[in-house]
This record gives structure tokens, C-alpha cells and sequence, in this order.
């Protein structure tokens, strides 16, 4: 089983898979996150500014070129985030360049996850994906936006991260207070990251009415995230019947 979260950056999205991956756990069914959302941090003082950028240039490089040259599904994948890229572009060079990547990725995890046992948890999966080229392009519409969404692969339940928007402002402020100088040149700036508020709720109206399975759980307090993590829980154990045979 593939659940995949969407929501604005800051809005907790990976917190909640980590949690909701936790309880699955303790509760004896195999659940994992995929692709895990991990924010550079400032170790320190010292910024290595430029080396760190081509440290992460270099690794980012090596790492596609492993996916894109991989026998089994490289080319496929290649095809899959080109489509995107020439669909909802972004503006800026650099969103290309990283978008393009992090499709690339993604659909090569998301190709693995459909032959693993267990439930696979993307904390950004294809609708944020799609959300975040249409926040980088800025001028992509909704019948764009329902165009596209229909031809990407679809999770088996889609979850929709809601919080605050004061709430995922200040997050965001103390993120990029901790994220080291040359990191930001990889990063959306506030400005950019708040105006997904609208592009998110577009797409919910069309998952909607797409009939997609979908449901919005929220993250502002803890006791929040363990309430909504233990109503997903329900809802994944409902849709797909998981008996205690299939636990692993």
C-alpha cells in the first residue's frame, strides 16, 4: 500500500509520516517512510558556503545519474519527469534543474514501493510534486493542474496536511534561520513558500472532484499529530483490510 502526504513546506508533512509510520509500527504492521524530507542544518559558525553548494551539486549529480542509467526503470522515469518539467515548467533555471531531479527520484522510489510488502509512506509524493512545480511556474491553472494530475500515478490514500498559515510562518522563518547560507540557494524564500497555500487548495478541489481518496489531518499541536495519526491508521487498516496474517 502507497500513502502519500501533501501540504505546504512547513506544514509538517514529514513529523506526521514519521508518526504515523511509528504507531503503524508498534501496532506489528510493516510501515516505512519513503524519501524522507530532511532540511539542512547549520552544524555551526563556520559556513563553508560554495563547497557545500558543490558538495551538494556533486552528490545530487551522482546520485541521478545511478537512476537514469539504472537497467530496470531509468528510462522510464526519465520520460515521466521530462513530461512534468515540459508540462508546468518552473522559471528559474535552478527550480529546473532540482525539480527534475526530485521527480526523478521520486518515480524511481515510488516504481519500488508498488513490489514491497507493507505500507509505504511518501511524505512528498506526486501531488506535491505537482504542487510545487505550479508554485515555481506561476502561472499554471487549474485545468493544467487537473490535466496533469491525472495522468500521474495515484496512492492508495492521499493525505492533506493542513495547519495555520501564522503557524507555518514562523516554522518556516526558524528553518531558514538554521539552514546554512549556501543552502538557501537551493530553497524557496517565504514569500514563495506561503503562496502555496492556494495552489494546495486548488488541488484539493480537484482531488475532490476526481473522486480521489483522500482525507485532511492536522498537525499544529502534538497531541494533534497522535490524534490524526491514529485516524489515518483506522483508514489504512479499513481500505485495505489488513489482517494480522499480513503483519510483518
Amino acid at each position: 500500500m502507497i500513502v502519500e502526504l501533501f501540504g505546504p513546506p512547513g506544514s509538517g508533512k514529514t513529523t506526521f509520516a514519521h508518526a504515523l509510520a511509528k504507531r503503524l509500527r508498534e501496532d506489528g504492521y510493516c510501515a516505512e517512510v519513503v524519501r524522507s524530507y530532511h532540511p539542512a542544518v547549520r552544524s555551526g559558525k563556520l559556513d563553508l558556503g560554495i563547497f557545500l553548494a558543490v558538495a551538494r551539486i556533486v552528490s545530487a549529480t551522482v546520485s541521478t545519474a545511478r537512476i537514469i542509467f539504472s537497467p530496470r526503470s531509468g528510462g522510464g522515469n526519465l520520460s515521466k519527469s521530462m513530461l512534468l518539467l515540459r508540462t508546468i515548467p518552473p522559471k528559474k533555471p535552478i527550480w529546473r534543474a532540482r525539480t527534475w531531479q526530485h521527480i526523478l527520484k521520486l518515480s524511481h522510489a515510488w516504481d519500488r514501493a508498488k513490489l514491497i510488502e507493507g505500507i509505504q509512506i511518501f511524505d512528498e509524493g506526486y501531488v506535491q510534486a505537482v504542487g510545487s512545480l505550479a508554485l515555481h511556474n506561476g502561472k499554471a491553472d487549474k485545468a493544467t493542474l487537473e490535466t496533469v494530475l491525472s495522468n500521474l500515478p495515484a496512492a492508495d490514500l492521499t493525505i492533506r496536511v493542513v495547519l495555520p498559515r501564522a503557524v507555518v510562518a514562523t516554522r518556516l522563518r526558524k528553518r531558514i534561520e538554521r539552514e546554512p547560507p549556501a543552502e538557501r540557494l537551493f530553497e524557496a524564500d517565504l514569500e514563495v513558500n506561503m503562496r502555496s497555500f492556494g495552489v494546495f487548495n486548488t488541488i484539493s478541489d480537484i482531488l475532490s472532484a476526481s473522486g480521489r481518496d483522500f482525507i485532511c489531518v492536522k498537525t499544529s499541536t502534538q497531541g494533534a499529530t497522535t490524534k490524526s495519526a491514529r485516524d489515518v491508521e483506522r483508514a489504512i487498516i479499513a481500505k485495505r483490510n489488513l489482517a494480522p496474517k499480513q503483519r510483518q
